[in-house]
């Protein structure tokens, strides 16, 4: 009687070649992610009147400080997009971008990462997000919004004085606080909710530019914002 019994050897190859087809359709199904950030582009600061700025690291809640962008429920619940992500922790393109954003609008340079030496007033800048969430409602008919809670604190450091006798400065250290919510036309979209995202970095932005202004002058008056 003749066996039906197929070689060892051809039993083998065949069990490989299965593995290497589920291998290939496994890479070919992968997906690749897409990245997002939140700076802008930026030109170089010029002119006879830069000021000069040192924008500390940013502090955020652990929770926040992931690469893979997360979206929240009204309920709390939490979502992690391990394909769409931002280019770096949020932390850290939450500093770039306000790095970024205050040198165009103060018309500075940040020599928080150069050190370099100045002679006028170099403003520190210490800033902490307690809330940056992303919102996605629950019902269709409501609208998601970024929320936002921030402080900062801005610390004038006077360059050291070689005159005899100098003139008591005006500049005062400000701490201020803001909250608000930046309206998410679709949060079907991730595109829109990182173009809200970056809506809402500007508005602190200029809320901090705000203040530095304000801290040269002398006062605390800064629109939409708490300060002390």
């Amino acid at each position: 009687m003749q066996s039906k019994m197929k070689p060892f050897s051809l039993m083998i190859s065949s069990t490989l070649l299965s593995i290497l087809i589920v291998g290939l359709t496994g890479c070919a199904s992968s997906v690749t992610p897409n990245y997002y950030t939140l700076a802008p582009r930026v030109e170089p600061a010029h002119g006879a009147t830069l000021r000069m700025i040192e924008v500390l690291p940013v502090s955020l809640p652990d929770r926040l400080d992931r690469i893979p962008i997360m979206i929240n429920t009204e309920q709390g619940q939490a979502t992690i997009l391990d394909n769409d992500r931002w280019t770096s922790s949020l932390s850290t393109e939450l500093h770039d971008s306000l790095s970024s954003g205050l040198q165009q609008q103060l018309n500075a340079v940040d020599r928080y990462s150069s050190g370099v030496p100045s002679t006028n007033t170099v403003y520190r800048i210490a800033v902490d997000f307690s809330r940056f969430d992303i919102i996605k409602p629950i019902s269709p008919q409501n609208k998601g919004d970024v929320e936002v809670e921030v402080s900062w604190i801005i610390k004038p450091i006077e360059p050291i004085q070689t005159a005899i006798a100098t003139k008591p400065s005006t500049h005062r250290t400000l701490s201020c606080r803001m909250t608000f919510n930046q309206t998410i036309t679709n949060t079907n979209s991730i595109p829109d909710m990182v173009t809200s995202s970056k809506l809402a970095l500007n508005r602190v932005t200029t809320s901090i530019s705000d203040t530095v202004i304000a801290a040269e002058k002398g006062t605390s008056q800064i629109n939409n914002v708490t300060c002390s």
